[in-house]
């Protein structure tokens, strides 16, 4: 159940940390830093696709490689096998 006060302190933070939060992002380097130029395009095409893409190749070889089943169950045979439960003993 949710009572008035509850929504108004929900909605209060939630308001709260979308004003505040980029805040920090807002601030400038400072200036005794050198500037670096970013990425090429290039660059980008490999860090938002080349990247992302490697791992999955990675987790399938590895996924592939460690499910791969190597039992190979024996010739089948003539003889009837009973379980030790299933045997009545007077």
């Amino acid at each position: 159940m949710s009572t008035p006060a509850r929504l108004l302190a929900l909605a209060t933070t939630v308001l709260t940390m979308i004003v505040i939060a980029p805040a920090a992002a807002m601030a400038d380097a400072p200036a005794t830093w050198e500037s670096e130029e970013g990425l090429d395009w290039l660059g980008y095409v490999v860090l938002l696709v080349g990247i992302p893409v490697g791992l999955i190749v990675v987790i399938w070889v590895l996924t592939a490689l460690l499910s791969r089943k190597n039992y190979v169950p024996p010739a089948p045979g003539n003889e009837i096998h009973v379980a030790a439960s299933a045997v009545d003993h007077h």
